[in-house]
C-alpha cells in the first residue's frame, strides 16, 4: 500500500472561525459549522454550531442562535444559546433563551432572560393587593 492509497480515507468536514473585523459592515445571514468572531458591525441572523465571539468592537443587531455566545461589545435582538458569558464591556440588549449564564462585573443585559428547560415561573401576577403602595422618586 503506497502513500497515495485513498481507499481507506474518509473525508473530514474541517471547520474554521468567520472573523468580520472591524471597520467592516455585514448584512445577512451566517450558518456556519464553526465559529464567528465580531469586531466589526452585522445585522441579521447568525447561526453557529459553535461559538461567536463579539469584540470590544462589535456590534450584533439581529439573532444569534450557538452553542457559547462571549460578548464584549454590544449585542441587540433575540438570542438561543447554550452557554452566554457577558464580560465587563459587554451590553446585551433583547430577549434571551440560554442554558448557562455569566455576567462578569460592569456586564449589562437588558431584556427578559429564560433559562432553557426552566420549571421556575413568576407568580406576582397572581398577587391580588387592593393599595398599591406609591414608590416616591
Amino acid at each position: 500500500m503506497g502513500i497515495f492509497n485513498k481507499a481507506n480515507k474518509k473525508p473530514t468536514e474541517q471547520t474554521g472561525t468567520t472573523v468580520i473585523s472591524t471597520g467592516t459592515t455585514m448584512k445577512g445571514m451566517v450558518d456556519t459549522k464553526g465559529s464567528i468572531f465580531i469586531d466589526g458591525r452585522f445585522e441579521g441572523i447568525i447561526v453557529a454550531s459553535e461559538d461567536v465571539t463579539i469584540g470590544k468592537n462589535g456590534e450584533v443587531l439581529g439573532e444569534i442562535r450557538a452553542k457559547v455566545l462571549t460578548v464584549n461589545g454590544i449585542i441587540d435582538g433575540l438570542f438561543d444559546v447554550g452557554q452566554v458569558n457577558i464580560l465587563g464591556s459587554g451590553r446585551v440588549i433583547g430577549k434571551m433563551q440560554y442554558d448557562e449564564l455569566t455576567i462578569e462585573q460592569n456586564g449589562i443585559f437588558e431584556g427578559e432572560g429564560k433559562k432553557k428547560n426552566s420549571t421556575m415561573s413568576s407568580q406576582y401576577n397572581k398577587l391580588e393587593v387592593n393599595d398599591t403602595p406609591q414608590i416616591e422618586s
